[in-house]
């Protein structure tokens, strides 16, 4: 758990939809010192208490706005195994 990145997303810009900012609030919560967290999908709507595609639609909103860079890892074969969350606080 990362207190400062928690902080980070209760400040972010203040046009963020609730379900937006408690994935954001979440992604802090998850994140080790770097920022970065590993949460699946599922994860993050059961901690926020809502769907799925609620929680793909917010991932989609936080990376457009550039509060979060996602990014697949791959096996060597080149199937996606987990995806990484890199919280940027709009400094991406």
């Amino acid at each position: 758990m990362s207190t400062t990145h928690i902080v980070a997303a209760l400040n972010a810009r203040a046009d963020l939809r609730p379900a937006e900012r408690l994935v954001l609030v979440q992604l802090g919560n998850l994140a080790g010192d770097d920022g970065v967290a590993f949460p699946t999908v599922g994860r993050l709507a059961a901690a926020a208490n809502v769907s799925g595609s609620t929680v793909s639609r917010a991932l989609q909103k936080l990376t457009d706005l550039k509060l979060i860079e996602r990014t697949a890892i791959r096996t060597p074969a080149g199937t996606t195994t987990t995806t990484a969350y890199r919280l940027t606080g709009g400094q991406a």
